[in-house]
């Protein structure tokens, strides 16, 4: 168990049954949202110069999921903590409703909310030099917190999402100065639960920038992938002496990533992307001077950005992937007593290379189940996104391309080893397989390739 799993509460759930068994929690009694006093969040520091977050006097350590959905199954893996990246639209009561309808579910659940509030980007035609945009954004930030200020499930303001982009390394001081007026406006608002701004990356500029122009900052929210183990490091680098929180960690970034020479990234297997979020978890966690609050582990549920299977660490039908029984073990040194098949290998001749129209290859997979469940196999060619990810823009799902699983072990080409058809049209594709154990778990894995006419 956890160092500080003592206080966290527990599901209100009697028993987990979401894909046959996968953990059990016993009923905890809850109070009901509407009953409940509103909590109050703060930080301590301790003469040794660690950092502790108290919610209503107890220690309470972040352990959290990136999404609101599979609420049971988080909490069945230890988590406490939802977060969230907006709050709706404070001057609709549908929406504040909503909302409040939401958190009081988790409330039931014993959950907490990290909540957003929304901050614009110059990118989006917003600027931070002119007074009236300045002054409706501070309006709706008050009355967002006025909304639900008062909610028990309440733990932290998380405001802005890597808001300081698109700018790389400059500074733009009336950016972070305004951060400073609205962290002030919010505890105001509410003086009972600390600020947090959330930043992509540790980069020393952007740390510069908060200790400069931003002192009303309580707590750093870092979104960091591949360098999520060396968090405590590069905040060290950087001059951050203040608590943080790791905001969003998981697999290896597509920008950290080999590219194919058409410029497709390589997208690790489900077990490597396992691998590192629990790396990730623990170094973050290990920091030496005490500065660690907790994580958040990205993406609670399925997500498509640059494939539909790179961030989410559930499949789009529903199945949790080794990630989610990695966040298990790292959250509550434990694992679900049924864990997610292992991809230990995927081989075709079509790997990151160019080939005619129409050709056929042999691909396979190596696999292994940890309580050896009988494995379904599901195998596409998917084109390439070719999508560009953008505030306020969702990637299209790119299609998938029939009649190219054209043979295999069994009549319905469902089985470890297939024979591929290059599609007919040229262009980057991908070929995907997805394994499942019929109990709810799942892993995937893809190979890059490009379809090109023979040159003559």
């Amino acid at each position: 168990m956890h160092p500080l799993c003592f206080c966290r509460a527990l599901s209100a759930a009697t028993v987990l049954a979401i894909a046959g068994n996968l953990l059990v929690a016993e009923p905890v009694p809850t109070p009901a949202a509407s009953t409940a006093r509103p909590s109050h969040v703060e930080l301590r520091q301790a003469g040794d110069g660690r950092w502790q977050l108290l919610r209503n006097g107890q220690p309470f350590q972040v352990f959290g999921v990136g999404r609101l959905t599979d609420q049971e199954l988080a909490v069945a893996c230890g988590a406490n903590t939802l977060r969230t990246y907006a709050s709706g639209n404070p001057s609709d009561p549908a929406s504040v409703a909503e909302i409040r309808r939401q958190m009081d579910e988790a409330h039931a659940r014993g959950l907490v909310f990290i909540r957003g509030l929304n901050l614009h980007r110059e990118s989006a035609g917003f600027s931070y030099a002119n007074p009236a945009d300045l002054q409706r954004q501070r309006d709706t930030i008050r009355a967002t917190v006025r909304a639900f200020r008062d909610h028990p499930a309440l733990l932290i303001w998380g405001l802005g999402n890597e808001a300081e982009g698109p700018r790389t390394k400059e500074v733009h001081p009336e950016f972070w100065r305004e951060l400073d007026v609205l962290a002030r406006i919010i505890k105001e608002e509410d003086p009972h639960h600390p600020v947090m701004t959330v930043i992509a990356g540790s980069g020393a500029w952007k740390i510069k920038a908060i200790h400069d122009y931003y002192p009303a900052l309580d707590i750093l929210g870092v979104n960091t992938y591949g360098g999520a183990a060396a968090l405590p490091g590069r905040l060290d680098a950087a001059g951050w002496i203040r608590p943080f929180i790791l905001t969003e960690f998981g697999p290896r970034g597509h920008w950290e990533v080999p590219k194919t020479k058409w410029g497709a990234p390589v997208e690790p297997g489900s077990e490597a992307k396992a691998a590192n979020y629990a790396r990730g978890y623990r170094g973050a966690s290990a920091d030496p001077k005490g500065r660690f609050l907790g994580a958040v582990c990205f993406v609670w549920g399925y997500k498509q950005e640059i494939t539909g299977t790179w961030y989410g660490m559930f499949l789009e039908t529903g199945e949790k992937t080794p990630a989610v029984d990695h966040i298990s073990y790292v959250y509550q040194n434990r694992w679900p007593a049924n864990r997610s098949p292992r991809i230990e290998a995927m081989t075709s001749e079509l790997a990151m290379k160019a080939v005619p129209p129409g050709a056929t290859f042999a691909a396979g997979v190596k696999v292994g189940d940890p309580e050896n469940d009988p494995l379904a196999f599901e195998w596409k060619v998917i084109r390439e996104s070719g999508e560009k990810w953008a505030e306020g823009n969702r990637e299209k799902v790119p299609p998938t391309i029939d009649g190219c699983i054209v043979g295999g072990a069994d009549a319905g080409r469902t089985g470890p080893s297939v024979t591929v058809r290059a599609p007919g049209k040229p262009g980057a594709y991908r070929l995907f397989v997805f394994v499942r154990d019929g109990r709810g778990g799942g892993a995937t894995q893809n190979i890059p390739f490009l379809v090109e006419e023979s040159k003559p």
